[in-house]
């Protein structure tokens, strides 16, 4: 058996020079024009952010409303909320501290225009005057009193659990405006009499009730939903083809139709499917005939088909972004609250519009600079519009944010619709063929009942096949191979061979080894941290940032925090974060109640519990009972379940190895050390490590013990009778600061290695391997969390987290954890922290602190000589 130093010398001997060809880079979201476009001014004596109006090609400076439209004024506040969710958006996932003030800067705005009463005035001059006379403006519970609700709504969600002070003022503003909105819902009434309208404040009811569930919110958000189902009209196989209007025999119109992700994003926070029945009625009937047709039009007739021939006749242009933007943005809640891929398909293909495929066959956002025209206004000859004002760079922007966090929808952005469009929605093709890169193809049939699917077109003659390691263990096994059976089944052109990673001593020698013998899988699901680095120093995985399907879904299930350990010195992903198991404190309820002993935070306390939980309960003058136990063991990785969590809950999440100096050498090294130190020598932990296959928590041996929540399925398994437990925090310094505790991750990746033929199509099965509803199974069949960000709140997830007791516990302490570095060193440094644990702490034949500055120093060596 080879050692990971002998592997890793050959690596270096034999380093894999394979380099898989990058292929197409993830669409690029810019807040650049956003950003150009916003004001600063003044409000009720109080600085804020707007957003100007309009900007003119070719110099595109920011100027108000025009004649034409009244002198309305510079700016309004229909544009500064929704600008405020770009904003939010782009924070959430990338962390942008600018995105985060332009965010607050919009909503004190969103503050300043309201009137006290939960109602909005809607534009300002350029000396901040609120313009109350314009009909577009006047006082009310309206468009810009909607999206207000909307922005802060999203604002509790996004900022709400760290940035609660910054939303003192939005806070009273919000109730105000939910209390007003609730006044029209409860008598009946849309929000302006508007779908569109009454969507968007929905939208910010289900954002905060995300945020924090409430049977008040809750029963609001129900009753404004069911205003929305009945307005659907015709059916999918009869005009309008499920148009959602106003009322009935009004003219449906493209802009803002956001009845659908309203509907479909209801049915997923409370609970409804019932509402996403609801949502697919227009997308399925109407939206599936764009897409045949080859085109979207800005507006059908919707009289009931037996009343009028005109029923669904088309009006094509103008076509504008806030015309294509929310049925992008349906399409892509239907495909989460149903789990149906192909809505993200669809999604994709609608998008399109954006990039391109469109009748003027121009970009419609500019990539480098996040810019959207204001539209195409007329057919041949075209007549493109290149000015660019706030509504259509904010909706641009909108959509392609959710394009750009799904796999599906950006795999499709750049495909085009083959064929002439069709001049009518009454009489279109059956099916519609559309053209990727090479020789890739997706075709869109109508069935019987009106409703259109996704028939995906094989690229080769023969299906390419790829290898995937999964752990060897049989959950993720059979885990591996569910999975793996479902994809086979959706995409006969990319099959995939499960096999278990092959027996070694750990799976950092067997896949190290597979990269010296150039024998390794496309792709495996057990890279750890440790492993990480060798691997990317052996050139032996690919980069997954930079890939469409893997980006797509780091965006959609991470933030910069979360990634920011795994990133490497180019600051590229090379392994994509799978599953986490957080460290905890897992307690007998019934031997520490007997006991006297609340469940510890501190050390002083676990300390003060290993006292008291032990005894001699067989009389013959020795212990045999104790409050925890630790292995007396020194592989490295043991330190995973005794040193390290207490390391990092008491250093404030600080590893051992930062920007390539050692930093453990530290008062949290010491106090762990020393607590282990005390608990040894005061008799509080057993000085064995029992026998072979013996778990002492189970068989009340030991009253508490420091594991991750794969435990849960075991003793699921292992059915032990009258065992009761629950888990807490790892215990931390008493005088450290609880919103500075972290708990190990104990993290698995997944990487994709170098020598695939193949690197597009394994990302996308990784993408796969990832999304929501692969993560629903790795709960509920494993007992383990998925590497997700707002996991505990995400209503997505509330009955997974149900099956295993204690789960919903662990999953609040994803966000705040910490993986051991990626340093290709890590191993021999916690090697060094193990020779410090064994002779200071259980053995106390040196002082903590001697024991801890040797190994700092010798760690010191090893990275110096790098």
């Amino acid at each position: 058996m080879l050692s990971v130093a002998q592997v890793v010398v050959g690596c270096r001997r034999q380093p894999e020079a394979l380099a898989s060809p990058p292929g197409p880079s993830p669409i690029a979201i810019r807040l650049d024009y956003l950003h150009h476009l916003g004001l600063d001014a003044v409000v009720k004596g109080k600085p804020v952010r707007v957003v100007s109006l309009y900007a003119e090609a070719p110099d595109y400076r920011p100027t108000g409303s025009p004649a034409r439209d009244g002198y309305e004024g510079i700016a309004s506040l229909d544009d500064a909320a929704r600008a405020a969710v770009v904003y939010l958006r782009a924070y959430e996932t990338t962390g942008d501290a600018r995105a985060r003030a332009e965010a607050l800067g919009l909503l004190a705005f969103v503050v300043g225009m309201e009137q006290g009463d939960g109602e909005f005035v809607n534009f300002v001059d350029a000396q901040g005057r609120p313009n109350r006379n314009a009909p577009s403006s006047r006082k009310s519970m309206s468009y810009w009193g909607a999206r207000s609700i909307w922005a802060m709504g999203e604002a509790v969600r996004v900022l709400g659990p760290s940035d609660s002070a910054d939303l003192k003022t939005v806070r009273p503003v919000l109730d105000r405006a939910v209390n007003r909105m609730a006044r029209e819902i409860e008598a009946g009434r849309l929000i302006g009499g508007s779908a569109t309208a009454t969507s968007e404040a929905l939208l910010g009811l289900l954002a905060l009730q995300r945020a924090e569930p409430s049977p008040r919110i809750a029963a609001l958000a129900e009753r404004t939903a069911g205003l929305l189902v009945p307005l659907s009209m015709g059916s999918a196989r009869t005009a309008p083809w499920g148009a959602r209007v106003d009322s009935p025999g009004e003219t449906w119109h493209a802009w803002g139709s956001r009845s659908t992700v309203a509907l479909a994003e209801a049915s997923v926070v409370l609970g409804r499917p019932d509402f996403a029945v609801a949502a697919q009625r227009e997308a399925d009937g109407l939206w599936g005939r764009f897409l045949l047709a080859g085109q979207m039009p800005s507006a059908i007739t919707s009289r009931p088909s037996n009343s009028s021939a005109e029923a669904g006749a088309p009006q094509w242009f103008p076509q504008i972004a806030y015309g294509v933007g929310p049925i992008v943005e349906g399409y892509l809640a239907l495909a989460d609250a149903t789990g149906k891929r192909d809505y993200a398909v669809m999604a994709g293909l609608a998008a399109s519009w954006f990039v391109g495929a469109n009748p003027a066959r121009v970009n419609m956002y500019d990539e480098a600079t996040g810019r959207t025209f204001d539209g195409i206004d007329g057919p041949s000859p075209l007549r493109l519009n290149r000015n660019a004002g706030a509504e259509s760079t904010i909706e641009g922007l909108l959509a392609l944010q959710s394009v750009a966090g799904n796999p599906e929808a950006s795999q499709y952005l750049h495909y085009r619709a083959v064929g002439a469009p069709s001049s009518t929605l009454a009489s279109i093709p059956g099916q519609r063929e559309f053209a990727g890169s090479g020789h890739a193809r997706v075709v869109l049939r109508r069935a019987a009942n009106g409703t259109v699917g996704v028939e995906r077109a094989s690229t080769t003659a023969t299906p390419i096949t790829l290898t995937y390691w999964p752990a060897a263990n049989p959950p993720e096994t059979r885990l591996a191979m569910r999975l793996a059976k479902q994809w086979n089944a959706e995409n006969p052109d990319v099959q995939v061979q499960v096999q278990p990673l092959p027996a070694g001593r750990s799976s950092e020698e067997v896949l190290l080894a597979a990269i010296v013998a150039k024998a390794t899988p496309d792709i495996s699901s057990n890279v750890s941290s440790a492993l990480l680095a060798r691997l990317v120093r052996a050139k032996g995985v690919v980069r997954l940032d930079n890939r469409v399907a893997t980006a797509a879904r780091l965006e959609e299930r991470t933030n910069p925090a979360m990634l920011g350990s795994l990133r490497l010195p180019d600051s590229g992903i090379y392994a994509f974060p799978w599953k986490t198991n957080p460290e905890m404190l897992m307690y007998n309820i019934d031997l520490l109640k007997a006991a006297g002993v609340r469940p510890p935070r501190t050390h002083s306390e676990l300390l003060a519990a290993f006292k008291r939980l032990t005894r001699d309960t067989d009389g013959d003058g020795r212990p045999d009972r104790w409050g925890l136990w630790a292995t007396l063991k020194t592989t490295w990785y043991e330190r995973f379940y005794d040193f390290y969590p207490l390391y990092l809950a008491g250093s404030g999440g600080q590893t051992l190895v930062v920007n390539g100096k050692v930093v453990f050498e530290n008062e949290a090294a010491v106090a762990a050390l020393e607590l282990f130190r005390r608990g040894f020598a005061e008799g509080g932990l057993p000085h064995s490590n029992f026998a072979i296959g013996r778990d002492p928590f189970i068989d009340g041996t030991v009253a508490m013990k420091i594991i991750g929540p794969w435990f849960l399925k075991e003793l699921n398994e292992l059915k032990v009778q009258g065992l009761h437990f629950d888990v807490v925090p790892m215990p931390a310094p008493d005088s450290s600061s609880p919103d500075k505790h972290y708990a190990f991750a104990d993290l698995r990746s997944i990487a994709i290695f170098s020598t695939t033929r193949h690197p597009d199509e394994a990302a996308r099965f990784v993408a796969f391997l990832t999304s929501p509803a692969a993560d629903r199974l790795l709960l509920e069949d494993a007992s383990q969390l998925p590497y997700r960000r707002g996991l505990a709140t995400d209503p997505r997830f509330t009955a997974s987290l149900k099956t295993w007791p204690t789960l919903s516990t662990y999953a609040k302490y994803v966000e705040r954890t910490r993986d051991i570095d990626v340093d290709p060193d890590v191993v021999e440094i916690f090697d060094l922290i193990s020779e410090a644990y064994e002779e200071s702490a259980i053995y106390g034949k040196v002082p903590v602190r001697k024991a801890l500055a040797r190994a700092a120093a010798e760690a010191r060596n090893i990275v110096n000589a790098r």
